[in-house]
C-alpha cells in the first residue's frame, strides 16, 4: 500500500509550472507501460520524440531519474508517475524491473554503499586535534575581524545620520555584507541586507531601521564578550554571527514527546538555496517547534512533513535561551488532523504576544515567532488587512498583503472565524497556515510559493 499522497508529492516539486504539469500526467492512459517492484516504480510516456521517455523512481528515497531533456529536478514525467503511484497503486502493476531500471537502482546501491563506507572511513580516522583547532581559531580571528570592521561602519554611519544612507543604501550594505561572508559570519550579513529592505518601507521607516540597527549593535556588543556570556546566551550569540548549530547538539538533549501537528510552512529562496520552515505544535506541551530544511539547486525537500498532518514523535530542541528550532528525532505514523492546534492555551493575542517578548528577552536576535491564533477573522480598515480576535488586531505583512495568499485565505474562510498561525516579525504577521472548523475540520497551506 503507498504511503504517498498528492500533498506530499508535490511538495517536492521545483516550481508550480512543473506541479501543474505532473498532474497533467497523473493519468494512467498517459503512459504506454507502468511498472513497479518493491523498492522503485517505472514508466513510459510518450513525447514530442519517435521514443518514449524513460521515468523511473527509487521509492527508498525518493530518487528521480527520467531521459527527457529537462533540466529541472523532478521533471513533470518524475512528478506524474508518483501522482498516479499514490491515486492509483495498482495502475503500477508489480513485475520484473527492466534492464533500465534495475542498472540505475542497482548503481544508486552501489554508490550509496561506497559513501558510506567512505564516511565511515572518515569517522574512524584519528581526528587530528591539533589541525582543528587551528582552523577553529583561524575562523575566530576572521569573524573577531568581521566583527570590528561592521562595528566601525556602523558608527560612521550613525554620525552620519539616517537620512544620509537612503539613497546608498543597498550598495553599502551589501559592500559590507559582503565582507561579513568573506570573514565566515554570514549572520551579520544576512542582518545587514534587512536594513535596505527596511529603509525602503515606506513611512515608519526610520524606526523600522533603527530597530534593525540597534539590534545589529547588541550583537556586535555581545560578540565582545561572547565567553563571559552564560552558555545558552553565548550559543545564541554565535547562532546569530553565523556559527553551524550541528545535529549532534539537539540530538543530545532530552527530546519533547507530543502529539505534534504541521501548523504551516513558508520558504525563503536565495539564488540557488531555498530554506523552507515547518512549524509544528505540540497537542500536550502546548508549545511550538521550527525545522528547517535547505534545498540547494532545486534538490528535493524531506517530504514527511506535510502541512495539516499530525503525528506521535519526539522533538529534540537545539540549545538556545529560547528553545525553539528543532528537528524530528523520532515518529510514527502520520495522519490527517482532526482538530485545530493548541492546548489548553491562552491564546488570545495578548498571551501570544506575551510568549513572544518571553522569547525574545531570551533571545534579541529572533527575527521570527509563531502565533497561533483561534477565533480569528480577516478584516479590512483603511488601506489595510488585519487579522482581528476579538478587540485585537494584528496588521498583515505587505508582501502578504501584495501576494495571492492574501485572497486565498479570504476564499477558504469566507468571512468565518478560524485558527490562524503566522509568521510575527515584531511589527507584521504573515499567516502559514489556517484550520477552518465546520462538518469537520479543514486544513489551508498559506504556502508563499504554491498552493499543493
Amino acid at each position: 500500500m503507498s504511503d504517498w499522497n498528492a500533498a506530499k508529492v508535490l511538495a517536492l516539486a521545483p516550481d508550480p509550472g512543473s506541479a501543474s504539469a505532473g498532474q497533467a500526467l497523473a493519468s494512467a492512459r498517459k503512459w504506454t507501460s507502468l511498472g513497479a517492484s518493491d523498492r522503485a516504480i517505472w514508466g513510459l510516456c510518450q513525447g514530442s520524440g519517435k521514443d518514449p521517455y524513460q521515468a523511473r523512481i527509487d521509492l527508498r528515497e525518493p530518487a528521480f531519474k527520467c531521459s527527457c531533456p529537462s533540466r529541472k529536478f523532478p521533471c513533470k514525467h518524475g512528478l506524474g508517475l508518483l501522482l498516479l503511484f499514490a491515486k492509483e497503486p495498482a495502475a503500477c502493476k508489480p513485475g520484473p524491473e527492466p534492464a533500465w531500471v534495475s542498472e540505475w537502482i542497482d548503481g544508486r546501491t552501489e554508490k550509496a554503499e561506497k559513501k558510506a563506507e567512505k564516511a565511515k572511513a572518515v569517522v574512524e580516522a584519528p581526528v587530528d586535534v591539533a589541525a582543528q583547532a587551528k582552523r577553529a581559531a583561524a575562523r575566530e580571528e576572521r569573524v573577531r575581524q568581521g566583527v570590528a570592521e561592521c562595528r566601525t561602519w556602523l558608527d560612521d554611519l550613525v554620525r552620519r545620520g539616517l537620512a544620509a544612507v537612503q539613497s546608498d543604501a543597498t550598495t553599502e550594505c551589501e559592500r559590507v555584507a559582503a565582507r561579513m561572508v568573506d570573514a565566515q559570519a554570514p549572520g551579520l550579513a544576512s542582518m545587514l541586507r534587512r536594513i535596505p529592505r527596511a529603509v525602503a518601507s515606506g513611512a515608519g521607516w526610520e524606526v523600522r531601521t533603527l530597530e534593525l540597527l540597534g539590534r545589529l549593535h547588541l550583537l556586535l556588543a555581545a560578540a565582545d564578550r561572547v565567553n563571559e556570556l552564560p552558555a545558552a546566551l553565548a550559543g545564541d550569540v554565535r547562532v546569530a554571527i553565523g556559527y553551524n548549530q550541528h545535529k549532534d547538539e539537539a540530538l543530545a538533549t532530552q527530546g519533547v514527546q507530543d502529539l505534534w501537528t504541521v501548523v504551516g510552512q513558508s520558504f525563503e529562496e536565495d539564488d540557488r538555496l531555498t530554506v523552507r520552515r515547518s512549524w509544528l505544535w505540540g497537542k500536550r506541551t502546548d508549545r511550538p517547534a521550527l525545522v528547517v530544511d535547505f534545498s540547494v539547486a532545486s534538490q528535493p525537500l524531506d517530504p514527511s512533513l506535510v502541512p495539516g498532518m499530525c503525528f506521535e514523535g519526539e522533538v529534540a530542541f537545539y540549545p538556545s535561551g529560547a528553545p525553539l528550532r528543532g528537528l524530528v528525532k523520532a515518529r510514527g505514523d502520520g495522519s490527517q488532523a482532526l482538530a485545530a492546534p493548541g492546548g489548553a492555551g491562552p491564546h488570545d493575542v495578548a498571551a501570544n504576544l506575551h510568549r513572544f517578548a518571553k522569547a525574545l528577552a531570551a533571545n534579541p536576535w529572533l527575527m521570527r515567532f509563531p502565533l497561533l491564533l483561534p477565533c480569528t477573522t480577516l478584516v479590512r480598515s483603511a488601506d489595510r488587512w488585519l487579522l482581528r480576535q476579538g478587540e485585537a488586531r494584528l496588521p498583515l505583512s505587505p508582501a502578504f498583503e501584495r501576494g495571492m495568499q492574501l485572497w486565498r485565505l479570504l476564499a477558504a474562510t469566507g468571512g468565518r472565524e478560524g485558527t490562524i498561525i503566522a509568521e510575527w516579525d515584531g511589527e507584521f504577521a504573515e499567516p502559514v497556515g489556517l484550520f477552518v472548523e465546520g462538518d469537520a475540520t479543514r486544513f489551508l497551506s498559506l504556502v508563499a510559493r504554491w498552493a499543493a
